[in-house]
This record gives C-alpha cells, structure tokens and sequence, in this order.
C-alpha cells in the first residue's frame, strides 16, 4: 500500500470512529509482530471434486460481476463508503481493468460480503508465477452485520464451484500468518496448505523465502 494511501485510510478511520479507536489501531501492528509479513499460502485442485454443499440454513445469492457497470449501484456505494472512498474506488476501477471479478453475496436484497478473483496472475507479484487456468482469490470482506454467519465460506465454496465447472486447473489464497479468524475459517474448507511464505522486491525483481518445505519451492520473478 502507497504512503498516502495508509495516511488517508488513517485519517478517515479516526474520523469515522474517533481518536480512542484510532490510537487502539495504531498498535495492531505491533500485536502482529511475532509473524509479521508471514503468509500462508493455500491452493485447491479444482478438478478434484465438487465442494462441499453450502450449509443448512444458508440462504445467500453469489452475483458475479466483471465490469463495475453491472454491479448494482447500492452495492457499489456500500463497498465504496466501508472504508475510504477515494482508495477503494480507485482500487476497483484498477481492478476491473486488469480483468479481476467481483463477487457479492446477499442475503436477500442485502449485501454482506465480497470477495474478488483473477484468472492466471495476480494484481500484485505473487509468490510465484500462476499458470494460465490459475485462478488468484484476494481480498474478501464480510460486512460486520453478517460475520458469525459463515458467509465467507458460502462465498468462497461457491466460486470454486463455479471455478470448477469451468475446468479452471488451480485456486489459490494467502492470509497473513497472524490472522487466526481467517487460517480457522479456511481449515474449514477443501484447501490445501501449500507453506509459509515472505516476499520482497529488489532491483523489480519478486523473492520468496520459504520459512518451511513446500511443493512449491523458492521462486523469483
């Protein structure tokens, strides 16, 4: 994340929320310390096997959308407004632009979550390089109101189905080593783990170093 980006996501997390919360945030990153940029990598062999079945109860709708025009302008404005406006929509003019899909889950006429996928690369330099029929998700997000719900997993189960039944050949998903919530939920779906992993630029170049064995192995690009 740019400079500036951070510093504006900071000033409109304090306004929104008060200096007390902001200070409180201010010191997450030093909770996180003992992991730092760790990551842990997952994938899912698409052509394994169906998902299992969303879970009883779970009466979500997954809408697919490639271009911002089709997003409903309700549901844009919701995503826009979370967080910081002018960031995110920057960042989802980018990301359509790069060929990225977003996807919403509703629970009825409202939206509780989302998340986004990319076909053979990713927005920023990955771990490694993805094959063509790859698939990247990044970057889900499940609205306060609806979390205890299992909606990110509904979500996520659902766009491997439909990855599936497009002969997609591999999903794959990263969540910060730290992030225990996430590592919970995802134990909870067919992923595989792959390894943990930092990344680093030099001379515009990506590294990865491995911090234990993987079937991936080290990669630069």
């Amino acid at each position: 994340m740019h400079l500036q980006d951070l510093a504006s996501r900071v000033v409109e997390y304090q306004r929104r929320h008060g200096v007390w919360s902001a200070l409180k945030r201010a010191f997450f990153p030093v909770r996180r310390m003992p992991t730092g940029s760790k990551m842990v990598l997952f994938y899912y062999d698409l052509g394994a096997g169906k998902t299992s079945a969303l879970p009883d109860g779970q009466r979500l709708t997954v809408e697919r959308n490639t271009v911002a025009q089709t997003v409903a302008a309700g549901d844009l404005l919701q995503i826009v407004n979370f967080w910081n406006p002018k960031i995110m929509q920057r960042l989802i003019s980018e990301r359509f632009e790069r060929g990225a899909t977003l996807w919403l889950a509703k629970s009825g006429n409202h939206l509780a979550g989302y998340g986004w996928t990319l076909n053979g690369c990713t927005i920023e330099p990955y771990f490694f390089p993805l094959g063509t029929d790859d698939v990247h998700l990044f970057d889900f997000f499940v609205f306060p109101e609806f979390r205890g719900q299992r909606v990110n997993r509904s979500l996520v189960l659902k766009i491997l189905e439909a990855l599936a039944a497009e002969k997609k050949s591999r999903a794959y998903i990263e969540v910060a080593a730290w992030n225990k919530p996430q590592l919970n939920s995802l134990s909870r779906m067919p992923f595989q783990k792959l390894g943990r992993a930092r990344k680093f630029r030099v001379f515009g170049r990506t590294f990865t170093m491995w911090s234990e064995e993987s079937p991936a192995g080290p990669h630069s690009s």
